[in-house]
């Protein structure tokens, strides 16, 4: 079961005729939903491992609508078998690119505030003032 987007979401950003297109390769004249459920889940999966680098419970974002959006653009483009639209691939683009800011921390999901968490076994080291450098030896 998807994390970040679901069926509705799909159908919802996407027009029910390209859908259908895309996963009915039977030709029945009906949506085949376990195409978009398994693509949906490739997204999370890709979601997750930016997402993690950053956060730990990555299943507090569900219904995130910047993830939301990365999960569905990213399942549109994973149902295309052959011959990508320009436009589906742009937005694939633009979704990588914002999960790579979510992983350096340019963009924020929780509302700008992360709070580190203290790691066990951290070590702190204080030192001296440094002797050489440009602010203590103006006089040579």
């Amino acid at each position: 079961m998807p994390i970040f987007a679901d069926l509705a979401a799909m159908q919802a950003r996407f027009e029910a005729r390209d859908l259908l297109q895309l996963t009915d390769h039977e030709n029945t004249g009906t949506l085949v939903e376990n195409r978009i459920i398994n693509a949906l889940d490739s997204a999370d999966a890709l979601i997750t491992g930016y997402v993690a680098s950053r956060h730990r419970n990555t299943a507090q974002f569900a219904g995130n609508p910047i993830l939301r959006d990365i999960a569905c653009d990213y399942a549109f483009f994973i149902l295309y078998r052959s011959n990508v639209p320009e436009w589906v691939e742009n937005r694939r683009k633009a979704a990588m690119r914002t999960l790579e800011q979510i992983a350096s921390g340019t963009v924020k999901l929780d509302q700008g505030e992360e709070v580190a968490e203290p790691r066990p076994g951290q070590i702190l080291a204080t030192s001296d003032r440094q002797k050489f450098g440009r602010d203590n030896l103006g006089g040579y």
